[in-house]
């Protein structure tokens, strides 16, 4: 049995692990409905994880979730980032689903919502232009 943790009022720290159990921290950034820092059970993979974090917000995509971790080879520490489609579940080995500590997850917006962010700026701008041009006419 997990258990849920919000550290303080006001941070967005969540603990999901049993009792004395090694857990890792992770990141969850973007577009998700609880993004923070996340320390968790070594159990959890990336699936699991978005689930504890309410999954993508209206707003988010699951079809290209940004995975980035640090990783040392010959000494040096290094940047890496993976692309995970998840609306494509089935194709994906389990390993791409394994996390690890330190990674950062970030969902991305999702390309309709800025669609409809444009459209609605357009709408308002058609809509003040015709009151104007309203006004002018009437005023004439």
């Amino acid at each position: 049995l997990f258990s849920l943790a919000l550290v303080g009022t006001s941070t967005t720290n969540y603990y999901f692990a049993k009792p004395n159990e090694l857990t890792i921290t992770v990141d969850v950034l973007g577009f998700v409905q609880r993004p923070g820092r996340y320390e968790i059970s070594n159990s959890v993979n990336l699936v699991n994880l978005l689930s504890l974090a309410g999954g993508a917000s209206t707003d988010g995509t699951l079809n290209d979730v940004k995975l980035t971790r640090l990783v040392e080879a010959d000494g040096k520490t290094a940047t890496v980032e993976i692309r995970v489609n998840l609306n494509e579940i089935s194709k994906l080995r389990a390993t791409d689903l394994v996390l690890h500590h330190g990674d950062v997850i970030q969902l991305e917006r999702a390309g309709w919502s800025s669609f409809r962010d444009i459209f609605s700026v357009v709408v308002s701008v058609a809509i003040i232009t015709s009151a104007v041009a309203q006004v002018v006419y009437l005023t004439k």
